[in-house]
């Protein structure tokens, strides 16, 4: 199966599985070098993942349109109104006014933070996947019923850098729910009793989210070559840890491993579901066959490793 950046699933060791960037280094037809047996068959299997996603997204935008139809709304007039809202100004004042609202949740919620001081320990493609998970978090959260105080610490270097490539960064993102600093995680967070370090080393496993905790995950896109960085860093600082339940609601067949916006989206759908470990996990972690819901009646005291994995950018 391919696996796109986009769905924060990289390469996991197995050489059948190819990232998106991987898969467009083999599609290169100027280079020197002829296309070898092994980049002919990763840009075939890329071209056909491709060509799955546009149907898929053609059948789901058909699908939604239908339902839309035989809801009995007029979409041509909607879309007629909308652009009238649009050019008075009136579309951006209902969506600032939409979103207060919703904020009004995060003041009585838990806070997220990553933490970004292993820049100097990754490669320059690793840290541009964290930017580009950075920003699937920022979106997640700016899209979410009910959005959380989110940071990041510790940006500086060539994460700071991509991610000001980014229009509006920072400015307009620190006017939703956002905020990011160079400082170290215990410069922005003072109070080390609120904060818990999410990591797949721990052996305290989450049952529940403390709506009065900051929950770190740590910046890092290729942990298997880093492996117990977290957990040392967390003890160095003398933070509590912790890891996600996802072995007591999930059986993973294959690869183990989870992004940082991942990890990040888990978090926001637990408290979108009610606190609904399951449903959130099924939410957010993409649809694979090597996943497999537990019984109902089984609980396990094991966790599933949740770690953020390579991704080419």
């Amino acid at each position: 199966d391919i696996k796109t950046e986009k769905d924060g699933v990289g390469t996991d060791g197995d050489s059948s599985s190819i990232t998106k960037g991987q898969a467009d280094s083999a599609i290169q037809s100027g280079t020197e070098k002829p296309l070898s047996k092994n980049q002919l068959k990763k840009r075939r299997r890329y071209e056909k993942a491709m060509e799955v996603k546009k149907r898929r997204k053609e059948q789901e935008k058909e699908a939604k349109r239908a339902k839309a139809i035989a809801d009995g709304r007029d979409l041509d007039e909607e879309r007629r109104l909308q652009a009238e809202r649009e050019k008075s100004g009136e579309g951006h004042k209902r969506r600032e006014e939409l979103w207060l609202k919703r904020m009004k949740t995060a003041d009585t919620s838990f806070k997220i933070c990553i933490d970004c001081s292993f820049e100097s320990e990754m490669q320059r493609k690793e840290i541009g996947s964290l930017a580009q998970q950075i920003r699937y978090c920022y979106s997640a959260n700016k899209r979410s019923k009910n959005p959380v105080y989110f940071s990041v610490s510790s940006l500086s270097g060539e994460t700071h850098k991509q991610l000001s490539n980014v229009a509006g960064f920072p400015d307009q993102w620190v006017g939703r729910a956002f905020d990011c600093s160079e400082k170290s995680l215990l410069e922005m967070h003072t109070d080390k009793s609120k904060l818990v370090y999410l990591t797949a080393d721990s052996e305290n496993i989450l049952d529940h989210l403390d709506d009065s905790k900051t929950y770190i995950i740590g910046g890092i896109v290729d942990r298997n070559r880093l492996k117990g960085i977290t957990i040392a860093k967390a003890k160095e600082l003398g933070l509590e840890t912790a890891k996600l339940p996802i072995g007591s609601y999930l059986e993973m067949f294959s690869t183990k491993v989870l992004t940082c916006n991942h990890m990040f989206e888990i978090l926001l759908k637990y408290r979108e579901n009610d606190n609904d470990w399951k449903k959130a996990m099924l939410d957010v972690l993409p649809s694979r066959k090597d996943i497999k819901e537990k019984d109902s009646d089984v609980k396990t005291t094991g966790s599933t490793e949740v770690i953020p994995t390579k991704v080419e950018s």
